[in-house]
């Protein structure tokens, strides 16, 4: 599977490599993920808000999930369980069409 990661906030590697072992279970588990790209921004500095967006490329229409938080911890939890939610729909919706 391909990464692509766009950290425009600068935050330290431990964060990054966290989302993509997240995004790497999350493959094994569903096993239809081909590409995903992590997009990363600080929208201001006091307070500390991070948003993060991840574009996930499955068979048909790619799958966009994003998140807004002061805690990096908190944003990507959230953001593992939107990914879930989304790729356990999508996996649902390729059922019925097959």
């Amino acid at each position: 599977m391909k990464f692509i990661i766009r950290n425009q906030a600068k935050i330290s590697n431990k964060y990054l490599r966290f989302a993509k072992w997240k995004i790497r279970t999350l493959s094994g588990k569903f096993r239809e993920l081909i590409y995903s790209e992590i997009y990363i921004t600080r929208i201001s500095t006091k307070p500390e808000i991070y948003d993060a967006k991840v574009k996930m490329g499955v068979s048909g229409y790619d799958i966009v999930v994003s998140a807004r938080s002061q805690n990096l911890n908190q944003l990507w939890s959230t953001l593992s369980m939107k990914m879930k939610r989304q790729l356990r729909k999508s996996k649902s919706k390729m059922k019925k069409h097959t």
